[in-house]
């Protein structure tokens, strides 16, 4: 578990260090305490508590550079942040979404749940409920933010926003399975599947390493 504004100063500093070519390409993987972020159309009407009730409840609230309307982090729920140089992999932005599209369903797959991107709604969708989340930046060609796959999370506390906006049931694996799954299993599977699903995207993935 890491505080989330703890997680984007090492998200950004790696970015940095990428931008430079200091350091290989990486996916972050982390669990956050409850935490609202913003992206960057805003959103804050789509928090349903005051400054000052979220606060009561332990809850925090972010203004974040990725694409997008507001989100919900929780105890539960995989996160992954994406810090990948587009430029060196000659990879597209259209690529690198369905990559990790297609990763949060084949995850789902795994556990026999059937999940479909949407075109229109990016994220990972069991009928017209969302079990995963992708929102992302590209500043200077190198990714930052990435994916949210409800794992075990608690999903009453997405009662509290409009997800991205929109007025779309959540789920989560363990609500669709009836039992709470292995988080650190679940990590490594979106990890693999990640990690593949680029290498698909950019056929000179290979030449550039992922660190975990």
């Amino acid at each position: 578990m890491l505080d989330y504004k703890e997680t984007l100063g090492r998200m950004l500093a790696r970015h940095g260090a990428r931008v430079e070519q200091k350091v290989c390409d990486a996916l972050i993987c982390v669990e956050h305490p409850k935490v609202f972020t913003l992206g960057k159309k805003g959103g804050r009407e789509n928090v349903l508590l005051t400054d000052d009730q979220l606060r009561e409840r332990g809850y925090s609230l972010h203004q974040v550079d990725r694409a997008g309307n507001v989100t919900f982090h929780g105890p539960g729920q995989a996160v992954i942040y994406l810090v990948v140089g587009l430029k060196e992999r000659r990879m597209s932005v259209k690529a690198l979404v369905k990559a990790v599209e297609d990763s949060l369903c084949q995850v789902c797959a795994h556990y026999g749940i059937n999940a479909k991107g949407n075109p229109e709604k990016p994220g990972a969708w069991v009928g017209d409920s969302k079990i995963g989340a992708i929102g992302m930046a590209i500043p200077k060609k190198v990714t930052t933010h990435g994916l949210a796959f409800n794992a075990n999370i608690d999903l009453s506390d997405f009662d509290l926003i409009r997800p991205c906006g929109l007025d779309a049931r959540t789920t989560s694996v363990a609500e669709q399975l009836g039992k709470t799954i292995d988080l650190g299993n679940c990590f490594d599977l979106l990890y693999d599947s990640l990690a593949e699903n680029l290498h698909q995207a950019e056929d000179t993935i290979s030449h550039v390493p992922l660190e975990k």
